[in-house]
């Protein structure tokens, strides 16, 4: 979302040596030196954050990206590994029940809100003139469809040429061929020193990987899964009433997916 908000604003430039470079990821600004209340390369100001709703700075405009939470859970891991453990020292199963599941709703404004809890906070405000929701698996299935909705929620008018280039510059195919460009080595080499870890940790594999949806419910273990789905009954269906991510989709994706 980065990157179709960035190729939106300036008719698909990829001057930038790292995407948070231009799209400032707001928790970690301070560490790379960002002026969050500068100008940016293009207007509108863009940012990226992962806070829950009420930790989210307010006054802006917002795009909510939610995606199946097994293929989440998965992600996360990969996302990890490689950069604080190396590949094997932790298991997927671990990871996942150890961390990524016990997480709740944060404490403070140094933690971060378990994924249930994210994107409940988030729901209440769905309907906001301000929020925009977006499906991660709208995004796979229509690239076009989702970059026009992006482009009139944030005001501008793009021409068409905008449309298909910010279209080809988003996707898995672009992105892959440019990984270097979307791999969060910035904030890696801010971050490792601080953390304990070698300065080149994390810079021997990307971010972007498979760009398939669905692909963690085969690669994960069926009890694992439920487990994911479990914690999905118990937080977020007495609210949504939906018994499953793909149930909830379907009753809002066709809404969302048409709505500007």
């Amino acid at each position: 979302m980065q990157q179709i908000c960035h190729q939106l604003r300036t008719k698909g430039s990829m001057a930038f040596d790292e995407i948070s470079q231009v799209v400032p990821w707001i928790e970690l600004a301070t560490d790379l030196g960002q002026d969050l209340n500068a100008q940016q390369a293009a207007s509108p100001r863009c940012f990226k954050t992962h806070c829950w709703y009420d930790h989210c700075p307010k006054g802006g405009k917002y795009i909510v990206v939610v995606r199946d939470p097994v293929d989440v859970a998965l992600s996360f891991y990969k996302f990890f590994e490689g950069w604080f453990f190396e590949p094997g020292e932790v298991g997927v199963e671990e990871f996942v029940r150890e961390f990524w599941l016990a997480r709740g709703e944060p404490q403070s404004e140094m933690q971060n809100a378990s994924y249930f809890h994210h994107l409940l906070s988030w729901w209440k405000h769905a309907q906001d003139e301000n929020v925009l929701w977006v499906f991660f698996e709208d995004m796979k299935e229509d690239l076009e469809a989702q970059v026009r909705r992006v482009a009139a929620f944030m005001g501008l008018e793009p021409s068409e040429d905008t449309i298909s280039v910010a279209v080809k510059h988003s996707s898995f195919g672009f992105m892959k061929e440019h990984e270097a460009q979307f791999d969060e080595h910035m904030s890696k080499q801010m971050r490792n020193a601080a953390c304990g870890l070698a300065p080149d940790a994390g810079m021997q594999g990307g971010k972007i990987n498979q760009g398939k949806s669905g692909h963690a419910k085969t690669a994960l273990p069926d009890d694992l899964v439920e487990d994911i789905h479990r914690k999905w009954r118990q937080v977020l269906t007495p609210v949504l009433g939906a018994a499953s991510y793909s149930e909830f989709r379907q009753s809002q994706g066709k809404r969302h997916a048409s709505s500007s």
